[in-house]
């Protein structure tokens, strides 16, 4: 009869069939009957055979093998761990239980040197090498030639390891282990944690890349279970031809489907602002009712959380429209002054001659401006000031003495006249000021990875009010709340300040007080149209209207017990009736009461250090940091404390205060995807950019570090070495479509042939049924003729007209006989053709 025999403690102090100690290799399984092996990595029974089972397994010569290079390799360590002493009266098979009364020996035993408690065997580890070579390629942009003879130089560097002799990846297995290996389980590792999650956002934009290929970059922001944080992951990209709405959206879509991603649970499409986008989102949100409404059995009338496009893309427009509407020509300036150097080393060196000659600070080149990124215009021209002294000197002095021709140059000629005018070095002063004063802090806030989606309606209040207090006055602007600021009519003149308040910067100022009179009111007026034209297109595209989004503000930690802050929570819980029931929302106000009194650590929220100067220095830990400690706070069942409150926070800080994570993407992309890498496939693409990613998600951006590796599981090893396989099958079915399509342009050929030769056919037919037509006038005309020189011939009783008359109506109707039967016979085949092209 089969016995339940369950695993003993006491077998971990035998020896096995070499004499060691079976506490080297030896566990208790998942069950109580079962025992696993960590040199084999496998989990056995014992139920029926107890120590028989485990002294089996033990002589076996696969175990026998793998022990061997365990030990060899140096992964079992001696460990300090006491084992538990059994006292045991019992025979050798019966079942023990680990819960039994125990006392403490004092001998050690071997455990596995490893994270995961597994030993590798020595396929597995030459494996593992080629994971993290195939990981670094990914991480530092390696070419895939660069591995052709990695394997020789292994083994050069390394002769005493088996392993380096072993290796043997080169360029195309790098390829392939990237897109079917690493690439491939990353993925789907990336999938399983946002399926964890409560909601995510998408976030979405295309880019033309090398070989002018549309990509299109999808990333998913979403709490992770994993890191127990907000983060952004990048997905996947797509390659396309024609970039129109429907082409966009059908591809999001689909590859939500394919992944098996809830489209119910998409809260946000991160995007930025063109017409297309728009568009984008409108098809998307409809799809996302539909399928909340499948899920719920009627018509959802909540789709996507909207709270506006990417700020970043906002203020960089209203900043590029304010200074672009006059005739300051910025950019024209700044191309030329960086041309005239980029293209020539001699006038490098003559400047910087000229520099050491003067004495006059250090010589630096001309950044580029590039007109797309207006608002990095300010470290440009913060370039541009720092040498005026010396570009003055250069262009107006140095080059004319030793380059007479110079002066017959047009760029030069623009160059002088800018340099000449004391308005040019006004204008740079004042954008410089507007930038850093106005622009610099919220564009590099807004560039945090950090959730700040609940700060973002006040980021963008603080926009705008700063953009106001600059030439608004200040009884109209102070202290005032939104609704009030966008209510002013920023055109009007009785609400600007006089010239003399106007904010244009101390420096700006100085410089202004030499400028000629004229040259003064044109410059206020200037300054006036560009701080109108700022304000009205920050007031009209900025979210300062968005009700959801200014609730937000309850999740900042330090507003926890504002009397507005409960009523907010409500507000947006009930605005997403997807996540909540009503009776989930009597529990979210009642876990917010709880909360509230909470007795919660400053620590958790504050970070505190004293500076070189002995002061106290206050920063914030991310919010993400702060409510991770909240949902592990439980009651004292064990039970977390804020099931709903979590899952309403956890779904709120995914929402995306901007694209600069899909644009850091784009910077990425461009070192991996380069002109020498123009060929690279979409799923290269894909596998390269899913491993940097999951490099940096699980290493810290480190592939192998003593503190932060990239872990190699199982379940890793066993997706490399499947990707041969898998890369097989990839190429079989991409040659499977190849030939379709081969076979299909050939019959297309084939038919267009054919459709030619029916055409050709169809003309000859049509010419030979005008040609017979003719014949059939001309015989109808014979046959007429002898009529008439019948009843002429009668009429003259001319026997021998009579008789010719007769020859030719004989033979006119002979002939006409022929030609219509010919006719008809043309008539059909005519027909016929015509219904086989119509086929």
């Amino acid at each position: 009869m089969p016995r339940d025999t369950t695993f003993s403690i006491k077998w971990l102090q035998k020896t096995d069939s070499t004499g060691k100690p079976c506490s080297i290799w030896l566990r208790q399984g998942k069950e109580k009957s079962t025992f696993i092996c960590t040199v084999c990595n496998i989990e056995l029974s014992c139920a029926n055979g107890g120590w028989t089972n485990v002294k089996n397994h033990s002589e076996r010569p696969k175990h026998l093998q793998c022990l061997k290079e365990v030990l060899e390799s140096g992964q079992l360590i001696a460990s300090t761990t006491k084992l538990p002493f059994i006292n045991d009266n019992n025979t050798e098979n019966q079942s023990s239980n680990a819960s039994s009364s125990t006392t403490t020996n004092n001998s050690t035993f071997i455990v596995l040197n490893s994270n995961t408690d597994r030993a590798l065997t020595h396929d597995e580890k030459v494996l593992r090498a080629e994971c993290y070579w195939a990981m670094a390629t990914a991480q530092l942009g390696f070419s895939y030639a660069a591995s052709q003879d990695i394997p020789e130089l292994f083994a050069a560097m390394f002769p005493d390891s088996k392993v380096a002799a072993d290796y043997a990846m080169k360029d195309r297995k790098v390829s392939y282990i990237l897109s079917h290996g690493t690439g491939y389980f990353f993925a789907r590792e990336l999938v399983k944690d946002v399926l964890k999650a409560p909601a995510y956002s998408l976030l979405f934009d295309e880019t033309t890349i090398v070989g002018v290929r549309k990509q299109l970059d999808l990333h998913l922001r979403y709490w992770s279970e994993h890191k127990q944080c907000v983060v952004t992951r990048y997905w996947k990209s797509i390659m396309l031809g024609h970039a129109t709405a429907d082409i966009i959206s059908q591809h999001l879509l689909d590859s939500l489907k394919s992944d098996g991603i809830d489209l119910s649970n998409l809260f946000q499409l991160g995007r930025d602002n063109p017409n297309v986008n728009k568009a984008v989102e409108n098809t998307v949100e409809k799809e996302v009712r539909s399928e909340r409404g499948k899920k719920t059995g009627h018509v959802s009338n909540k789709g996507l959380v909207s709270i506006g496009p990417c700020p970043l893309h906002i203020i960089h427009n209203a900043f590029k429209q304010g200074f672009t509407q006059n005739d300051w020509q910025i950019e024209e300036i700044l191309y030329d002054f960086w041309f005239f150097f980029s293209r020539s080393s001699a006038r490098r060196e003559d400047y910087l001659n000229l520099v050491k000659t003067i004495g006059d600070g250090v010589g630096r080149f001309m950044k580029r401006f590039v007109i797309t990124r207006w608002i990095e215009v300010g470290p440009v021209i913060e370039r541009v000031i720092d040498q005026w002294p010396i570009l003055t000197e250069y262009f107006l002095v140095y080059l004319p003495k030793i380059n007479k021709k110079i002066i017959d140059d047009d760029r030069w000629k623009r160059i002088k006249k800018q340099l000449e005018q004391k308005q040019t070095l006004v204008h740079f002063h004042f954008i410089l000021y507007v930038y850093r004063h106005i622009f610099s802090k919220p564009l590099t806030w807004l560039q945090q990875q950090q959730p700040l989606v609940h700060m973002l309606f006040d980021e963008c209040s603080n926009l705008l009010k700063n953009v106001l207090n600059s030439f608004i006055k200040d009884d109209l602007s102070t202290n005032k709340t939104v609704q009030q600021l966008l209510s002013i009519s920023f055109d009007s003149q009785a609400n600007q300040k006089p010239d003399s308040k106007l904010a244009i910067g101390e420096v700006t100022r100085n410089v202004f007080n030499e400028m000629a009179t004229n040259e003064k009111n044109m410059f206020l007026k200037d300054v006036r149209d560009i701080y109108i034209i700022i304000s009205r297109e920050l007031a009209r595209t900025l979210p300062l209207t968005n009700n959801f989004l200014r609730n937000l503000q309850f999740i900042n930690p330090l507003l926890r017990h504002h009397e507005s802050s409960h009523d907010s929570l409500m507000i947006v819980a009930r605005d997403l009736p997807q996540l909540f029931s009503n009776n989930d929302l009597d529990q979210l106000n009642a876990e917010w009461r709880l909360y509230e009194n909470e007795t919660i650590p400053d620590d958790w929220y504050l970070q505190k250090s004293i500076n070189g100067d002995h002061y106290e220095v206050i920063k914030y830990h991310p919010v993400d940091h702060y409510w991770k400690h909240v949902f592990n706070i439980k009651n004292n069942l064990g039970v977390p404390k804020f099931v709903m409150l979590s899952k309403l926070i956890k779904s709120l800080l995914a929402l995306s205060h901007g694209n600069a994570d899909v644009e850091r993407g784009f910077s990425e992309n461009a070192a991996l995807v380069t002109d020498n890498r123009s060929s690279l496939s979409e799923t290269s693409v894909n596998g390269l950019r899913i491993t940097k990613d999951a490099v940096k998600f699980y290493g810290q951006g480190k592939v192998h570090d003593a503190t932060n590796a990239v872990p190699i599981c199982k379940s890793l090893l066993d997706n490399v070495k499947e990707a041969y396989s898998r890369y097989r099958i990839d190429q079989e079915k991409i040659q499977k479509l190849i030939k379709e399509k081969e076979e299909l342009e050939t019959a297309a050929k084939l038919l267009k042939t054919q459709e030619l030769l029916l055409v050709e056919k169809e003309q000859k037919l049509i010419d030979e049924r005008k040609l017979l037509q003719h014949e059939l006038n001309n015989a109808s005309k014979m046959l007429d003729e002898g009529n008439s020189r019948l009843e002429a011939a009668v009429a003259t009783k001319n026997f021998d007209n009579v008789e010719v008359a007769q020859l030719l109506i004989g033979g006119a109707n002979k002939k006409l006989d022929v030609l219509r039967a010919q006719l008809s016979n043309n008539s059909d085949q005519l027909n016929q053709l015509r219904k086989k092209m119509k086929k």
